[in-house]
């Protein structure tokens, strides 16, 4: 069984320079949590989660404090205005450059392994470098059982 018969190829992506409250509503709106970002020839150039989009409204002490449950709000911060990140960031500032990619021809099972060990829900499938589908553990699950036949 091969990716390319399972993935989704009617996916979101965006470019680099996507502003960031576009980025938020691609996420609302699809209710994935990896998005990809592709030049204009269709070349993957990166990948952001919502964790990297969060990140970036959370203080950078939050990866210090191993227990959270005491904290019931983040006082000022919560009332802070996010417009200032809103136009200062696009998504080749969020996105990651480092990341893992699947080819079409590549089995499902390969495709189970690397997001079980990567602990993704989605991971980008390319035919040379451009962005041809997603895979995720759910079209692996639905290829393993062959449950409503191939795409």
């Amino acid at each position: 069984m091969k990716i390319k018969n399972y993935m989704k190829t009617d996916f979101r992506a965006v470019s680099p320079g996507t502003p960031l409250r576009e980025v938020a509503r691609h996420f609302f709106e699809t209710g994935e949590s990896v998005l990809p970002v592709t030049e204009e020839d269709g070349t993957l150039a990166g990948v952001i989660s919502i964790d990297d989009f969060l990140l970036i409204f959370l203080p950078d002490y939050i990866d210090l404090i191993r227990n959270i449950d005491f904290l019931h709000d983040f006082g000022a911060l919560e009332k802070t205005s996010f417009t200032v990140e809103e136009h200062l960031f696009v998504a080749e500032d969020l996105m990651n450059v480092n990341f893992e990619v699947l080819e079409e021809e590549d089995s499902i099972l390969k495709a189970a392994a690397m997001l079980h060990k990567l602990d993704q829900p989605r991971i980008p499938v390319v035919t040379g470098n451009r962005l041809s589908g997603m895979i995720s553990r759910n079209d692996v699950c639905r290829a393993i059982f062959d449950l409503e036949g191939q795409n």
